[in-house]
């Protein structure tokens, strides 16, 4: 997964969390916060879509339960 942008407040440098408990119970509703200036922000667009579904990479591979049988 990518890593979420520092805090823009000029003062404050931390890095922002994807917080999900303090918004509406939507799955994609969220705001980026900063613990540090206690302050939300609303993602960008690109940013919604690289962190909304998370790391994206192969499903691993599956074996058949079926060919231990033979």
């Amino acid at each position: 997964m990518p890593l979420p942008p520092k805090c823009p407040t000029p003062d404050c440098d931390d890095w922002l969390w994807k917080d999900t408990a303090h918004t509406n119970t939507d799955w994609d509703n969220w705001r980026w916060w900063c613990c540090r200036c206690r302050q939300q922000w609303y993602p960008t667009a690109e940013q919604l879509q690289e962190f909304r579904q998370g790391a994206s990479r192969p499903a691993p591979a599956r074996r058949d339960p079926r060919s231990a049988l033979r």
